[in-house]
C-alpha cells in the first residue's frame, strides 16, 4: 500500500514537471526559424528578441523579412500655419536657441540615421528576401498612376499605367470616344512619366546601402503603402549594384546623391480612349508607358523590341487581373507614340 502511494506521488510530480516544461524547447532551431520567416515583420521580430535568450540568438538569422518605414515629418511643417504674432515669437525663440541647437545638431543627425532601413536591418545577418514598404505621398493628381521599375546598378525598365478612372455599366454607342485628345494631354503624361522615374530612382538610391551590407540577398522589393509603385531588384541586379558600389570604377560621389541617375531612355506609349477590362467595366483614357535604356532598344529590331516591351509590361502587372487585361488590350490595340529622353 505504501509502495503504491509512493508510485502515485512520483507520477504526479512527473506530470507537474512535464506541464512546467516549455514546448518551444522541444522544437528544433530550423522550425522556429521557419516560424520567424512566416512572421517576417521586422518590428515584431525585434520584439521577439526580448522573449528569451534562444529567441534573441535565432531572430538575427531570419532570411525573409518585411519592413514598414514610418512617415518622417519635418519639424518646420507647421510654421506656415502660425499667426504673425506666433511667427514673431517663434523667430525670436529660434534666434535665442540657435547656438544651442548647433551644438546638438551632430546628435540629432545621428538619431535620425538610427531610423534608416539600413540601420534597422543591421540586426539581421542572413537576409535573402526583403520587402520594404514606404508611406504613400499625399500628392493629388487627376490620373491614376500604377508603375513597376526594375533596377540593377541603374534602371533596367519601368512600366507605367496611367488612366483617368474605371467605370462600370454599359457604354452607349454615341458615348464611345476612341479619339480622346491624347496629343493635348501628352505634356501631362510626359510629366507623370518623369515624376515616376525620379521617384523610382530615389527609392533605388535608398536601397543601395542595404544591398551592399547584405551579401546573401537574392530579391528586394520596395513598394508604397497605397500600392501605387514598386521598385524591384532580382539577384542579378543586386549583384550589379553591389559590384558598382564596392568597385573602384564608379564615381565616389555618385551614390551620395539623393537619387540614382536615370540613363538615356526610349519611351514608348500606347494609348486608347477606352479599354474594356471586364464585362461591363471600362478603363477611361488609358495609356501604357514602357521605359527602357536607349542602348538596349537599339540592339534589337522593331519586332524584337515590341516583343520585349510586351513581356516586360505584362510581367509588371501579372498579379492583378484588371490591370493585366488593360495592358494586354493596349499592347494589341493602343495607338503608338515614341520619344527619346536624355539622361537626368
Amino acid at each position: 500500500m505504501a509502495q503504491q502511494q509512493e508510485q502515485q506521488q512520483d507520477a504526479s510530480s512527473s506530470m507537474i514537471h512535464t506541464n512546467d516544461h516549455d514546448g518551444f524547447d522541444s522544437l528544433p532551431d530550423s522550425l522556429i526559424l521557419l516560424i520567424f520567416n512566416s512572421v517576417s515583420d521586422v518590428k515584431t521580430l525585434i520584439r521577439c528578441r526580448a522573449v528569451s535568450k534562444r529567441f534573441n540568438s535565432l531572430v538575427p538569422h531570419s532570411d525573409s523579412l518585411s519592413l514598414t518605414v514610418d512617415c518622417v515629418i519635418s519639424s518646420d511643417s507647421d510654421s506656415d500655419s502660425d499667426s504673425d504674432q506666433n511667427s514673431f515669437l517663434l523667430s525670436f525663440f529660434k534666434s535665442v536657441v540657435k547656438s544651442f541647437l548647433d551644438l546638438l545638431s551632430p546628435i540629432l543627425v545621428q538619431s535620425e540615421t538610427q531610423n534608416s532601413p539600413a540601420q534597422i536591418l543591421r540586426q539581421f545577418l542572413q537576409i535573402q528576401h526583403l520587402q520594404i514598404e514606404f508611406p504613400t505621398t499625399d500628392l493629388k493628381v487627376e490620373r491614376v498612376v500604377k508603375w513597376r521599375a526594375e533596377f540593377g546598378d541603374a534602371l533596367k525598365s519601368c512600366v507605367i499605367l496611367i488612366f483617368r478612372e474605371i467605370r462600370k455599366g454599359a457604354i452607349e454607342e454615341d458615348d464611345v470616344d476612341y479619339n480622346l485628345d491624347f496629343i493635348g494631354g501628352l505634356k501631362s503624361k510626359v510629366f507623370m512619366t518623369i515624376s515616376t522615374l525620379i521617384t523610382a530612382s530615389a527609392r533605388h538610391h535608398v536601397l543601395g546601402e542595404v544591398v551592399e551590407e547584405h551579401l546573401e540577398m537574392e530579391s528586394l522589393v520596395l513598394r508604397d503603402r497605397g500600392g501605387e509603385g514598386v521598385v524591384v531588384m532580382e539577384k542579378k541586379g543586386l549583384e550589379e549594384l553591389r559590384r558598382w558600389r564596392m568597385g573602384d570604377g564608379g564615381e565616389v560621389a555618385e551614390w551620395r546623391r539623393t537619387r540614382t541617375r536615370v540613363p538615356s531612355t526610349t519611351v514608348r506609349m500606347r494609348h486608347r480612349g477606352r479599354v474594356e477590362v471586364r464585362r461591363g467595366m471600362w478603363m477611361e483614357d488609358a495609356t501604357l508607358v514602357v521605359v527602357r535604356p536607349s542602348g538596349n532598344c537599339r540592339k534589337s529590331g522593331d519586332g524584337d523590341v515590341d516583343k520585349e516591351d510586351a513581356e516586360v509590361a505584362v510581367k509588371a502587372f501579372e498579379g492583378d487581373d484588371v490591370y493585366r487585361e488593360a495592358v494586354e488590350a493596349l499592347l494589341k490595340k493602343g495607338k503608338r507614340y515614341q520619344l527619346e529622353m536624355n539622361s537626368f
